[in-house]
């Protein structure tokens, strides 16, 4: 079967069309939307980070604030414990059902002061409630700060995340403070 010019001509300008077609709906398009999604991921992560800066003067001037070790250790509630310290302040924030373990460990120090630490595990919380936490546990006052942190996102729960935190404070040797 033998085509005319004209069909030939028509079928061509078919072909080129389709091929237009299928490089906008497979490529111009997911372009289009890989960038719309890219801005809002920037968009996001910048207003984060300005959040971050805030909180990290706010804890700098807190910290330039505080006195010297040991006026801390004895303005410190008699009897202080991290552990109770961070289920209190688990409870506090609301997340406190979604601990899957604290490990208490101490570290030797210098002198009669010894650093204590707790490891948390933390799984389906939601960002407000992890900034909501953060907030009660970096108490200067106290002589508790996070040491390490891990986030990852729950694969299980959207919009969730499971992590892992250090969290370190300084006691005398002897038990007080």
């Amino acid at each position: 079967m033998a085509l005319s010019k004209r069909d030939k001509t028509t079928l061509l300008a078919g072909a080129a069309v389709l091929l237009v077609f299928a490089f906008v709906q497979f490529v111009v398009f997911p372009l289009i939307d890989k960038r719309k999604r890219l801005t809002r991921a920037i968009a996001t992560r910048e207003r984060q980070l300005v959040e971050m800066q805030a909180m990290q003067q706010k804890y700098g001037q807190l910290h330039a604030q505080s006195n010297s070790l040991e006026k801390q250790l004895a303005a410190r509630a008699k009897g202080f414990s991290l552990f109770s310290f961070l289920e209190k302040m688990a409870t506090r924030s609301k997340i406190k059902d979604h601990i899957a373990y604290m490990k208490p460990s101490s570290m030797t120090g210098e002198g009669n002061l010894r650093q204590i630490m707790v490891e948390m595990k933390l799984q389906a919380i939601g960002i407000q409630q992890l900034v909501d936490f953060l907030k009660y546990i970096e108490s200067p006052e106290n002589i508790v700060t996070v040491k390490r942190i891990s986030i990852q996102e729950n694969k299980k729960i959207e919009k969730s995340l499971d992590v892992v935190i250090q969290v370190i404070s300084i006691t005398r040797e002897n038990g007080h403070g």
